[in-house]
Formats: C-alpha cells, structure tokens, sequence
C-alpha cells in the first residue's frame, strides 16, 4: 500500500514540475509586438521630400536619377512595412537603410556655382509648349524670365516656330530646337551687359550643308554688344565691342574683337558643353570642360550699350526691331543670322569663371 502511495506522490510530482516547465516556455515564447511607428514616420517623411524634389541643374535642384534611387528605397522601406511577419530586427535594419537612402539623396542637391555672379539661368525645364509669348524662366532668383518668339520673315524661311526636343539625357521635351529664327528674348538689363562676362550652355547644331556662317546662338545687338555663333570654319566665336580706357587715346565702343576656338572644329548633331570668359585682357574657350584656347589680346571691357536692345538666343536681333536690308540703321537682317540646332541650360555671369568652376559646371551638367 506505502508502495502505491509512493508511486502516486511521485507520478503526481512529475506531471507538476511538467506543466510548471510548459507554463515557462509559453511565457518564454510570447513574442513583444513589432513597433513600426518611427518607421511608418520615417516612410512618410521620405514620400514628403520626394514629391516636393525637383531633378535638374539649377541651386534647390536634385541632381538627374537621384529620385529613382530614393524611390527604391521607399518601395522596399513599404514592402517591410507591410509585411506583418516582418521582425524587429528586420524593421530596424530597413529603416537604418531607409535613412541612409535618405541622406544619400540629400547629398545630391545642386548647390550655386558662383552665385553673387550669376545674373542670369535658363534651363528650360519648366516648358511644355513653344507657344509665341511662353514665358521662360529665370532660375538665377534675378527674375530676368523671357519669351518665346517667333522669327522675323526675314529670317532665311522666316516664321521660324520653336520646338521642344530631347535633352543631352535623352529625356524628351527638356531643351528647346531652334529653326529660321524661333528665339528666345529676355528683357534687357544692365546686369546682362556686364563689363565682363562668362557665358554657358550646352549646344547640337543641325549639320546643315554647306555650313552656315551666321548660326547665332545668343546676341545683344550682334557685333554692337556681343555674341556667341558657330561660324562656317566651323567654330566657336565670339564678338565683343570694347571700351579700353588705357589705351591711348582711350577707345570707347570700338568693334570689335572677333576670337574662335582656333583648335579643332565644332561638333554638330552631338550635344557639347560651350563656355566663354571675357575679361581681364583674355578671351577663354572651354568644350566640355576642357580649356581649348586662351587669346591674351583681347584688352578692355564690354561697351554697355547706347540703345538699350535685349538678348535673344538663337537670332541675331529681337523680331520685333529686324528691318529689312538696305532700310538702314543698326537693325538691319541681313538674313541666315539665326540658330539651327538644340540648346539647353544657358547661363551668364558678370564673371569671369575660373577653370575650376567650368569643370564643376561641366561636371554637374553632363549626363
């Protein structure tokens, strides 16, 4: 009978000690529910800043592909999100990764390159119709926004309408197309008839055969101010009428220093990266990015104009001053001084740039 007992007290023992071990391992095993609220945070901020970012080459600018990779970040940031077996772990890791993409990103804002200089920015993202009169924004904060006009009758076939086209990335309808005049006109400033200049923008002449002598991408009163067109060789070139005060005696509003590239030739039908300087007694040539010619003969500054008349690119004068040849006066056309071909981010500073900061633009803006 004691035997029995025996065996009852230990079999009743051991059925405790095991449910008291079971009871220790459900509580050991109830899993702590997966916090998600700073990353759900962190998501929605991310979204935020993606929608109000803009991808481009002017200051506040992001720069071109940055939002395809935050957008993959988020993406994958949302599948964790969703995902109610996800872990803490895993949702630790995803929103560590998340914030890295995050930073990422917002190393790739465009900062200003020279910007007390900079009077003046084009990069004519903004347009999605070449409409005569559609406005062109300044994006230097100047406010020197212009418009599209059509070109004068004069004009080689004359009623020259712009087009958008592809820019140097392959991205549709973020440069414009110029033909028989179609141009862009900005307002004249002060600003923009500096004693010195720099000019740059990114430029794919038509090939056009033969090759034309008057493919003027941007004037001030052509030869009476200053201007930028490929001549016939073909090359780069640039006019400027001076004032030089040290010479003797002084000259005022004399016309004109004519300088090219001198090396090689200008490309057409592909996209290339032009910059000028004017000032300090040199003339300066950069293609993508490179220093190709300097002219240490080129004394004096830029003659501000006597008759206010405004810049225009891709036409030698505004339509709306052309007078036909042999009429007389500074505004005559004497036909085919106009642009053919695609340009894209046009900017002038009242600086002379350094090569340094050529190549820093030349970098930001190559695709």
């Amino acid at each position: 009978m004691k035997n029995r007992r025996s065996k009852f007290l230990i079999y009743a023992a051991t059925l405790l000690f095991f449910a008291g071990g079971m009871t220790m391992c459900t509580k050991e095993a109830t899993i702590p529910p997966v916090d998600k609220v700073a990353f759900n945070t962190a998501i929605a901020a991310a979204n935020t800043l993606l929608s109000g970012a803009l991808e481009g080459v002017a200051a506040g600018n992001f720069l071109k592909g940055s939002k395809a990779a935050l957008q993959t970040a988020i993406t994958a940031a949302q599948g964790v999100a969703a995902d109610p077996a996800a872990t803490q772990a895993q949702v630790t890791a995803a929103l560590a990764s998340l914030n890295g993409a995050v930073t990422t990103f917002q190393g790739k804002l465009v900062t200003a390159i020279d910007p007390t200089n900079l009077v003046g920015q084009w990069t004519f993202d903004e347009i999605t119709a070449t409409a005569a009169n559609t406005v062109v924004k300044d994006y230097s904060g100047n406010l020197r926004n212009g418009q599209i006009k059509i070109g004068h009758p004069l004009s080689g076939a004359g009623n020259g309408v712009m087009a958008l086209a592809a820019d140097r990335y392959g991205i549709a309808g973020k440069a414009l197309r110029f033909n028989n005049g179609s141009n862009v006109e900005i307002p004249y400033s002060a600003a923009l008839n500096p004693p010195q200049i720099s000019i740059s923008f990114w430029a794919k002449p038509t090939v056009v055969t033969p090759v034309r002598p008057g493919n003027y991408v941007l004037s001030m009163n052509r030869w009476n101010g200053y201007k930028f067109n490929f001549q016939d060789t073909p090359r780069a070139f640039v006019t400027v009428t001076y004032d030089d005060p040290s010479a003797t005696p002084p000259k005022v509003k004399v016309c004109c220093y004519d300088r090219d590239q001198d090396l090689g030739t200008a490309d057409f039908s592909v996209w290339r990266h032009y910059v000028t300087t004017f000032g300090g007694g040199n003339t300066v040539f950069y293609i993508d990015g490179f220093l190709v010619k300097t002219w240490n003969n080129t004394p004096g500054t830029i003659s501000t104009l006597t008759t206010p008349v405004n810049l225009v690119f891709g036409q030698g004068l505004p339509t709306s001053i052309m007078v036909a040849p042999g009429t007389g006066g500074p505004f005559e056309n004497y036909g085919g001084d106009f642009f053919i071909g695609d340009l894209d981010e046009v900017r002038i500073y009242k600086s002379v740039l350094t090569a340094a900061q050529v190549t820093s633009i030349y970098n930001l803006e190559k695709p």
